[in-house]
C-alpha cells in the first residue's frame, strides 16, 4: 500500500511543480505563496476545530485518520520548527522557479537525497557504501552536465545567484525529510495531525510576510491572481498528507520512498517541460536526467 501511496503523491507534486512554475512567471512570490497557504490552512481548519469540539465524527474507518490529535506544546514547537524550515525552502525555491527554466530545476531538485547522504556523513559520520558513493558521484556528474546544458541558455550555474537558491532550498528540505522522521516515529505525531498544523502555522508566518514585507511595496512587486494557486494548495497539501501516511506504515522501505517520490515527480515535471512549456535544449538535458534517476536508485538501496 505505501508504494501506491507514494506514486500517488509523487505524481501529485510533479503537477504542483508545474502549477508552480505557471504562477510565479511574472508575478510577486510572496502573495503566491500567501494565498496559497491560506487555501491550504482553510482545508485543515474544519478538522482541527471538529477533532477538538465534536471528535466523535472520527470514531473508526476513515474518518480516524484525518483527526486532529491534541499535542503539547513542545510539539506545537517542534512543527512550528519543520513549518520555518520548509518556508525558507519554499522562498528559496519559488525564487529560482521564477527565474530558471523547469528542466533544469526538476533535475537539480532532485539531488535532494544526494545531499541528505552528504549531511548524514558529515553531521552524524555515517559510512557510506560503494553503491551510495556511485550515486554521489553519479549526482555530481549530472549537476556539471546540467551546468554545460544551462550554458546554452545563458544560465552559468557557478555565478546564478537562482542556482544557489535552489541548492539551499534541497539542502533544507533533505533536512525537512529527517525532521519528518522524528516527529512520525519518535514523537508518534499523525500524519493528519502534523500537516494540520503545519499548514496553519504556515499561513500564519506567511501572513506576517505578505503584511510587512510584500503589502508595502505592492507597487514595485505586482500581483496577478491566477487559479494555478488553488490548484498549488490542493496539490501539495493532498500529496503531503499521503506523503506522511505512507512514511507512517509499518511495512513502508523508507529508503524507497524518496526514490519514488523525487523519480517519479522529476519524470512528470521534466516531461510537461518539453511539451507544455516548450522549452530548448531538451537533448543536452536527458543524459543528466537519466544521470540523476540512476544516482537517486544507488542513493536509495
Amino acid at each position: 500500500m505505501w508504494v501506491i501511496l507514494s506514486l500517488v503523491s509523487a505524481v501529485l507534486l510533479g503537477f504542483y511543480d508545474i502549477f508552480k512554475k505557471q504562477t510565479v512567471v511574472k508575478n510577486a512570490i510572496i502573495p503566491v505563496l500567501f494565498y496559497s497557504t491560506m487555501i491550504s490552512g482553510a482545508l485543515f481548519l474544519p478538522f482541527v476545530l471538529l477533532s477538538a469540539f465534536n471528535p466523535e465524527i472520527f470514531a473508526g474507518g476513515f474518518m480516524q485518520k484525518l483527526f486532529i490529535e491534541p499535542i503539547t506544546a513542545q510539539q506545537h514547537l517542534l512543527i512550528l520548527g519543520k513549518t520555518a524550515i520548509i518556508l525558507c525552502s519554499w522562498m528559496f525555491s519559488y525564487s529560482a522557479m521564477k527565474h530558471l527554466p523547469i528542466t533544469v530545476v526538476g533535475p537539480v531538485n532532485q539531488l535532494r537525497p544526494a545531499i541528505s547522504v552528504v549531511l548524514l556523513f558529515l553531521i552524524f559520520q555515517e559510512k557510506l557504501t560503494a553503491i551510495q558513493w556511485v550515486g554521489l558521484v553519479l549526482a555530481l556528474v549530472s549537476f556539471y552536465l546540467m551546468n554545460r546544458s544551462g550554458k546554452l541558455e545563458g544560465i552559468q550555474f557557478k555565478s546564478n545567484k537562482w542556482v544557489y537558491m535552489l541548492l539551499a532550498s534541497a539542502v533544507l528540505v533533505a533536512l525537512s525529510g529527517v525532521y519528518d522522521k522524528f516527529l512520525l516515529s519518535k514523537e508518534r505525531i499523525s500524519p493528519s495531525t502534523i500537516q494540520a498544523w503545519y499548514t496553519i502555522y504556515d499561513f500564519l508566518m506567511m501572513a506576517v510576510l505578505f503584511l510587512l514585507i510584500w503589502l508595502p511595496k505592492r507597487k514595485e512587486q505586482p500581483f496577478e491572481w491566477r487559479w494555478g494557486i488553488v490548484a498549488m494548495a490542493v496539490f501539495v497539501t493532498v500529496a503531503d498528507v499521503i506523503y506522511l501516511t505512507g512514511l507512517k506504515q509499518e511495512a513502508a522501505v523508507v529508503v524507497l520512498i524518496p526514490l519514488i517520490l523525487y523519480g517519479v515527480r522529476l519524470v512528470v515535471s521534466f516531461v510537461y517541460g518539453i511539451f507544455g512549456f516548450k522549452e530548448k535544449n531538451i537533448r543536452s538535458k536527458i543524459i543528466p536526467l537519466l544521470m540523476v534517476l540512476a544516482a537517486l536508485v544507488c542513493l536509495c538501496i
